[in-house]
């Protein structure tokens, strides 16, 4: 899928998410930058990634080819993970008494979820993969997380880029 959709996607579920619960809370432009921010703003991890593997250079056409992953053969992505659900709802009821901070964690743990529920099915990855944890104990090591077959697919792109 061309990387424009793939973000179109993560957008408008970010806007309509953000919007649930904004509406549910009566605080709808919270719920809305929230949505965004947990909901489109977290594959700003992908950014990261090049960077720790780059350093400071930065070339769109390798950050579009993800040659991030294709180089450092590592996957850590630190924003895509289910181990922040729980973490932002616990941090809802724990601050509940301010309502605006309930409505932003519940919006970003909605809208996290929604992102990575979508990359499951858009990526093609198993839902494990989402979790940092998981990853941790794989050594964030690309082979070791990756379908078989997408890992093929990323050896063959690699070869064709001539990395």
């Amino acid at each position: 899928m061309p990387l424009y959709i793939h973000l179109t996607i993560h957008f408008v579920i970010a806007l309509l998410a953000g919007y649930l619960i904004g509406s549910f809370f009566k605080e709808k432009r919270r719920g809305i930058i929230f949505g965004i921010l947990g909901g489109f703003f977290i594959d700003l991890d992908h950014v990261l990634e090049y960077f720790f593997v780059f350093g400071p250079h930065f070339n769109l056409l390798y950050f579009f080819e993800s040659r991030q992953f294709l180089i450092s053969e590592k996957i850590i992505l630190v924003f895509h993970a289910w181990e922040y659900v729980p973490l932002f709802l616990l941090l809802a009821y724990l601050l509940r008494k301010w309502k605006n901070v309930k409505v932003a964690f519940i919006t970003l743990a909605f809208a996290g979820s929604l992102h990575l529920v979508s990359d499951v099915f858009i990526n093609g990855y198993y839902f494990r993969y989402y979790s940092l944890i998981y990853r941790y104990q794989q050594e964030f090591l690309a082979p070791n997380l990756l379908p078989s077959a997408i890992y093929q697919k990323n050896l063959d792109y690699k070869e064709e880029l001539g990395i």
